[in-house]
C-alpha cells in the first residue's frame, strides 16, 4: 500500500515543471518572433529603443499599446500620438500576444538592466551602412516583380505592393506602397522587416517560405534605389488600368455578342405549321 505513495513525487514532478513561471528565455523567443524586426534593446531601429520601457510607461499602458497602438493613437492618447509622430507616422501593427506573452517580453527586456542603454541611439552610427552594387539592385528588382523566383517559392512582392518606378509595372494596392519605405525606415529597418515580417498578413504569407539573407539584401538594394530616384518617376493611377482594360474589354464583349446576334434564328421552327393552320381556317 505504501508503494503508490512513494511514487507521488515522481508523478507530480512533471506537473511542477509545467507550472513553473515563464523565464526570460521564453520572452526572448517571443521578442525575436514578434518585435525584433522593428525594435532593439540598446538603440533605435524602426521603432523606439525598449531599454527601461517599464520605467517610462506603466504596464497597463504597454499592454494596451501592444494590443492595438492604432486604437490608442486614434483615441488621442498623448504618449501614443507623440511616438507615432516621432517615428515618421509608421503605425505599429496590432500584436496577437496574450497578457502573459507581453509580461514575458518585458521580463526579457528588464533582464538587460541599464546596460542596454549604453549603445548609441543613432541607428546610422551603430549599424554599418552596406554598399549596394548595380547587380544587387537588378536582382532585387527581378525578385520584387516576380521575374526571378524566391528560393523558397514565396509570392512576389509586387502581388501586394506597388513601387513607383518606370522600370517596374504597377503593383498591387492590397498593402502599403513601398516607393519611399527606405527613406522612412533606413537600411536596418527595411532588412529587419523583410527578414522577420511583423505584419500579420506578410508573416502568414512567408511563414513557410522565408526569404534568404541574400534575397533580403537584394530587395533592400532595390528599395534603396527606388527611393533615391522616386522624384524622377512618373506617378501612375491604380484606376487607369481598370478603366482602359475594363472599358475596352466591355466594348469587345458587346461587339462579339452583336456579331453573333446577327446570325440568330429569326423564325421559329413551327412558324410554317402555324401559318398553314391559319390559311386552312
Amino acid at each position: 500500500m505504501r508503494q503508490p505513495i512513494k511514487l507521488l513525487p515522481i508523478l507530480f514532478f512533471p506537473l511542477l515543471l509545467v507550472h513553473q513561471p515563464a523565464s526570460a528565455q521564453d520572452g526572448e523567443k517571443i521578442f525575436k518572433q514578434n518585435c525584433g524586426a522593428c525594435h532593439m534593446i540598446g538603440r533605435r531601429l524602426v521603432g523606439p529603443d525598449l531599454t527601461g520601457i517599464t520605467d517610462k510607461r506603466s504596464k497597463e499602458w504597454i499592454h494596451s499599446f501592444v494590443k492595438s497602438s492604432q486604437t490608442m493613437v486614434k483615441s488621442g492618447d498623448p504618449d501614443a500620438v507623440a511616438i507615432f509622430k516621432e517615428y515618421n507616422e509608421i503605425m505599429m501593427p496590432d500584436q496577437p500576444l496574450s497578457a502573459g506573452d507581453v509580461d514575458q517580453v518585458l521580463d526579457y527586456i528588464n533582464s538587460f538592466g541599464a546596460k542596454g542603454a549604453t549603445a548609441s541611439l543613432d541607428t546610422a552610427a551603430a549599424t554599418p551602412i552596406i554598399a549596394f552594387t548595380d547587380a544587387d539592385r537588378e536582382t532585387g528588382q527581378a525578385l520584387f516583380t516576380g521575374r526571378s523566383r524566391f528560393t523558397n517559392k514565396g509570392a512576389a512582392c509586387i502581388s501586394c505592393h506597388n513601387v513607383t518606378n518606370d522600370q517596374v509595372m504597377m503593383g498591387g494596392s492590397f498593402a502599403k506602397d513601398l516607393t519611399g519605405v527606405y527613406g522612412r525606415m533606413g537600411q536596418a529597418g527595411v532588412a529587419g522587416i523583410l527578414g522577420a515580417p511583423p505584419f500579420p498578413a506578410m508573416a502568414t504569407a512567408y511563414a513557410n517560405t522565408p526569404l534568404t539573407e541574400q534575397e533580403v539584401h537584394s530587395l533592400t538594394a532595390f528599395l534603396e534605389h527606388a527611393n533615391a530616384v522616386s522624384a524622377d518617376q512618373a506617378v501612375r493611377s491604380h484606376y487607369r488600368p481598370f478603366v482602359i482594360y475594363g472599358g475596352g474589354g466591355l466594348i469587345a464583349l458587346l461587339a462579339f455578342i452583336g456579331f453573333h446576334w446577327r446570325g440568330r434564328i429569326k423564325r421559329t421552327v413551327k412558324e410554317d405549321i402555324y401559318d398553314r393552320q391559319l390559311r386552312s381556317n
